[in-house]
């Protein structure tokens, strides 16, 4: 499955997408476990303390925000792209 990342989540990996091996029953978790096993610093930019998704993070499955489903259980397919947007800055004056 492909994996794209946005703004300063590139920065950290270095490029702006990948393809990962998919299994049976992957999750969104998981392959954000990937991620971060591969690129530590992505841990403290994905996930608060508690574990849960830092809010402002957005992360998409072929276009759709995965908080409209089943969140970070979200199975994936094989053809599925995972997109990770950071948090947007701006808007000052």
């Amino acid at each position: 499955m492909k994996i794209k990342v946005f703004a300063t989540f590139r920065e950290i990996c270095g490029l702006k997408d990948w393809e990962i091996p998919h299994r049976a029953n992957l999750t969104v978790r998981d392959v954000l476990q990937q991620i971060i096993d591969q690129y530590p610093p992505m841990k403290e930019e994905l996930f608060a303390e508690d574990g849960q998704l830092l809010p402002f993070v957005h992360v998409f499955v072929n276009g759709k925000n995965i908080i409209h489903g089943n969140g970070l259980d979200t199975i994936l397919d094989e053809k599925d792209q995972l997109a990770l947007f950071p948090p947007v800055g701006g808007g000052g004056q």
